[in-house]
């Protein structure tokens, strides 16, 4: 018996793209923009942290950084809060969340930069990145877990 297998077709791609489109939301990737020197405090050249530990304006760090956001259109799938997952050296906290975007060097550029994720409301950290789609790839799936609970 001969089994025969054929490779996706780009349409495949369109297809994704387009449940996507239909059942998508926006997700917004935050990501550091610029970092610049408290106004009011002065920088130790030593701790490279404030001279002030108690300015109101860095709360002692000095530098203040400041964040972008971009929307992208993502398909959202929430899993269990406290779900558990096997691996070799035991159990781990799985993340809450999985999201799907489209394959893009932009889109690729941002995920590498992002400091975290708003997604429903929710503040969520990249815990994993998976790029699926064969020849060529066309997603990207991020799991995601939330910002407090890591």
């Amino acid at each position: 018996m001969t089994i025969h297998f054929t490779w996706p077709s780009v349409q495949d791609a369109q297809v994704v793209d387009e449940i996507r489109e239909a059942i998508g939301r926006n997700v917004t990737f935050h990501y550091l923009v610029s970092t610049s020197g408290c106004s009011v405090c002065s920088l130790d050249p030593v701790t490279n942290e404030s001279t002030d530990s108690f300015c109101t304006t860095c709360s002692g760090e000095y530098w203040i950084p400041s964040y972008s956001g971009e929307a992208i259109l993502a398909h959202v799938n929430w899993g269990f809060s406290e779900q558990l997952g096997w691996y070799t050296g035991g159990q781990q906290m799985e993340g809450d969340c999985r999201i799907q975007i489209k394959y893009t060097v932009t889109n690729i550029d941002i995920v590498d930069k992002t400091k975290w994720i708003e997604v429903d409301g929710r503040n969520m950290l990249i815990v994993k990145r998976i790029l699926r789609g064969v020849q060529p790839l066309n997603r990207i799936i991020l799991d995601l877990s939330e910002k407090d609970k890591l």
